[in-house]
């Protein structure tokens, strides 16, 4: 519609606040189109202020108190075309309007109420072309600052963002750098690499800030440089104890492998800061996490003798009683746990797996059919299956899994694959593969259950179905690193085919390079071609990156075949320690041993 058009429209059908933005007579202020009050609660910004009036004519602001120029017949129209698509909830037209009208004036209202709007509707690149010209001509404006350095970090504009806190930070205002320094854990390294360069700056000018020495530790601390970080936290503890200090330093020692030092250095300040729940559930998670299990019961315990009724610590307190052999322990804990409603789905599950124990088939079903969602659901489900397997009613038990796919088709394709493993478990393997024949027919691109069926095959001996289901999974993901790697290595393990495994696993380790199983692959290939020292260097790292039976076994053998006895027999040990029931572990030795 043309301005004359507009101008004859009854301003009436449209409410008060219209008639107040046209009686202004085209001013821009800050004032004039500051966004109403409901966009602080999360409800959807009004189209103008809801306290004007026709028969009030706002007052004008002094020349001192707002820079006030008129708008031109453009620019009024975008705004008043704007407002009624706004009151209509034509919120897109209106941004669309109040973006132009932002562009044309860069008066700071304009550009504040299109940066809130383009805000609530997760417009980040139009909210963030609006925060720019806000914060640029409302240099004083902490909020326009505030929008401004968010929207650039979520863009990674680190450099331009911490301007924007020092911004905040010379008005006098709250820059919580906390708060963006934990935000960059989502950033990339290079990215945090910049933001670690700009916050040097920071830190150099402010350099008695804590918040700002605590927040580069937290970068330092994303970053790996775990000792820089810890030097900080040190140097912050010793000013004053700081709960997040503290949680910083904890991290930064287990990610230094120090767990012994962070288990004392939490004991001494549990003891300074008595009663910190959050503390001392850390203390108890790290406690169990380096199967200190009756320490960290005790913490537990008095949590909940604090705090009684809570799911999580009933939970843990029910798996450190189960790891302890205390069955009445933990069956107290995950009935309490059914009773207050906490975590009932694990409670069931793990009440279903104490009927086991107690050879109690019946209840252990019972209990089992009551976890119907949670990480627990498709355990539970495979526990149903085999026991009515073992019970003989095999029919039973599939029909019970075709039933489970009907009522949860989100589960689809993972019932498919408990139902597979159901049958390969029983060394039913023709009946697997035929299960997952009809299955994939019916979903020939679905690559998880390609890949299980590859799986399957290899498991009977089948590796002509392993390689042509892997690599028809590559040819549908070129970037599938799981499939590279497994059928790379499937090729350096079970033929000669080892420089064809090499390239296939390199490859996987170009998308994924620090993939301890990636890296597991790479050395064993590099034994298959006789190149030791490269076996043994990728073996030793893969072992330190993840402490798994397998990769052990791999790497005592090559150190074995080297000449290097004494060392393998030590890797060996240290492997069935931590695994004493490895069956490959057990056959390399005797291979090797005789024992």
């Amino acid at each position: 519609m043309s301005i004359n058009t507009l101008k004859s429209l009854n301003f009436a059908t449209f409410g008060p606040a219209l008639l107040a933005l046209v009686l202004l007579g085209g001013c821009a202020t800050t004032r004039q189109i500051e966004a109403p009050a409901t966009e602080k609660t999360g409800t959807a910004p009004a189209a103008a202020d809801n306290e004007a009036s026709a028969e009030e004519t706002p007052p004008e602001p002094s020349p001192e108190e707002y820079p006030v120029k008129p708008f031109s017949k453009e620019v009024l129209y975008e705004l008043l075309v704007g407002e009624i698509a706004g009151y209509r909830g034509d919120f897109n037209l209106a941004l669309d309007n109040y973006l132009k009208a932002t562009q044309q004036t860069r008066d700071p209202g304009v550009a504040a109420r299109t940066t809130r709007l383009a805000a609530y509707l997760k417009h980040d690149d139009i909210a963030l072309k609006a925060a720019r010209v806000w914060s640029e001509v409302a240099p004083t404006d902490m909020d326009a600052h505030r929008y401004a350095a968010d929207l650039m970090m979520r863009a990674g504009e680190v450099e331009d963002a911490v301007k924007q806190l020092e911004a905040i930070k010379r008005l006098g205002g709250s820059a919580d750098f906390p708060m963006f320094a934990y935000r960059a854990a989502n950033l990339s390294n290079a990215d945090r690499d910049r933001l670690l360069k700009a916050w040097s700056h920071l830190t150099d000018e402010y350099p008695d800030d804590d918040q700002l020495k605590f927040s580069r530790a937290v970068l330092l601390e994303q970053n790996g440089q775990q000792e820089d970080a810890l030097a900080i936290a040190n140097q912050l503890l010793a000013e004053k104890p700081d709960l997040n200090v503290v949680i910083l330093k904890v991290n930064a020692l287990k990610s230094l492998h120090r767990d012994k030092e962070a288990i004392r250095f939490l004991q001494r300040t549990i003891k300074e800061m008595k009663g910190n729940r959050r503390l001392r559930l850390i203390y108890a998670r790290l406690l169990f996490e380096n199967d200190k299990l009756g320490e960290a019961r005790a913490q537990y315990e008095a949590v909940n003798k604090q705090s009684p009724g809570d799911g999580d610590i009933l939970f843990a307190l029910a798996l450190i009683s189960l790891e302890q052999s205390d069955d009445q322990a933990a069956r107290t804990y995950l009935e309490e746990m059914v009773k207050d409603k906490q975590r009932v789905g694990e409670a069931h599950y793990y009440l279903g797996n104490l009927a086991e124990k107690e050879k109690d088939a019946a209840a252990a079903l019972k209990e089992y059919k009551q976890v119907t969602n949670g990480y627990e659901f498709l355990p539970a489900q495979s526990r149903i299956a085999n026991l009515l397997f073992d019970e003989g009613k095999r029919q039973q038990a599939l029909d019970w899994l075709e039933t489970a796919r009907g009522q949860f088709p989100e589960r689809y394709d993972q019932l498919i694959v408990v139902e597979a493993q159901l049958l390969s478990d029983h060394g039913l393997g023709d009946q697997a593969l035929a299960f997952l024949d009809q299955a994939i027919a019916n979903d020939p691109g679905n690559t998880d259950l390609l890949y299980f069926r590859a799986m399957t095959g290899e498991k009977f001996g089948r590796l002509d179905i392993l390689e042509r289901d892997l690599k028809k999974i590559i040819k549908l993901d070129p970037n599938n690193a799981d499939a590279l790697n497994a059928l790379g290595y499937t090729l350096t393990d079970q033929t000669n085919r080892h420089q064809e495994a090499l390239k296939l696993i390199q490859k996987a380790l170009e998308i994924k390079p620090n993939e301890p199983a990636f890296i597991d692959s790479l050395g064993w290939v590099m034994y298959r071609l006789k190149h030791y020292d490269e076996a043994v260097t990728e073996l030793k790292r893969a072992l330190k990156m993840f402490p798994n039976d397998e990769v052990a076994a791999h790497l005592g053998e090559v150190l074995w075949v080297t000449g290097k006895k004494a060392e393998a027999n030590k890797v060996w040990q240290e492997g069935l320690h931590r695994k004493p029931d490895s069956e490959v572990l057990k056959k390399v030795i005797q291979k090797f041993t005789g024992q």
